[in-house]
């Protein structure tokens, strides 16, 4: 586990970093937090109103760090940058200026998936498998084909289209490393908007799968 003073450290240097990029002399207080229940590897959260700066604080996830400890200062940049836009009173999520800010400061735009079970799904209608952490709940469809399937006027939603689990794999540090996520759920504003989702349920599904993430 990462000292408190060493996460002290590299915090400071994340913050510096962001500073110089956006011309940010004097921080707020952002409080630093270890979160064990974090599905990603961090987030910001922001308090504004409009575009007054109210308060924030970043959360950490220990699991995360114990698997890729040499994430820590692209990470803590990754969401410096959150906090310092909205600061500035800037669209904050994972905007253009954000992935622009974040490069130019030395943050990660993704991170690392960790160990741990993968379910594997593939669509009957066009065969592409898809990765979940979590086993769907209910059906899911492959979104182009379901948007092919509404312009062919088809029935996008029969039970026969519905993804199928395939397989279910352990997937090892070496294998998760390689593939990325998003770092955090941050980042639905109006500047970015959310990511489309590629794993849509039926229009009655009243719990559809979080943009942008397993």
């Amino acid at each position: 586990m990462i000292s408190p003073a060493a996460l002290d450290v590299e915090f400071r240097l994340a913050l510096e970093a962001v500073g110089r990029v956006l011309f940010i002399e004097r921080w707020p207080d952002v409080p630093l937090r270890w979160n064990r229940r974090l599905r990603r590897a961090g987030r910001a959260v922001i308090d504004r109103r409009g575009s007054r700066f109210r308060a924030a604080f970043i959360e950490i996830s220990p699991v995360y760090f114990e698997v890729y400890p040499e994430d820590l200062r692209g990470i803590l940049v990754h969401e410096a940058v959150h906090v310092g836009l909205a600061y500035l009173g800037r669209p904050f999520g994972h905007g253009a200026e954000f992935r622009t800010t974040c490069e130019a400061a030395g943050g990660l735009l993704h991170s690392r998936w960790l160990p741990g079970r993968v379910f594997r799904y593939r669509c009957p209608v066009c065969g592409v498998v898809l990765e979940r952490r979590r086993r769907a709940a209910d059906s899911r469809w492959c979104a182009d084909c379901v948007e092919a399937a509404e312009t062919a006027g088809e029935d996008a939603y029969a039970s026969s289209r519905a993804m199928q689990l395939v397989e279910t794999v352990f997937q090892g540090p070496e294998a998760a490393a390689a593939a990325s996520q998003p770092v955090c759920e941050n980042g639905v504003d109006a500047d970015s908007g959310p990511a489309p989702l590629r794993y849509p349920v039926a229009p009655n599904d009243e719990s559809p799968p979080r943009a942008g993430g397993p």
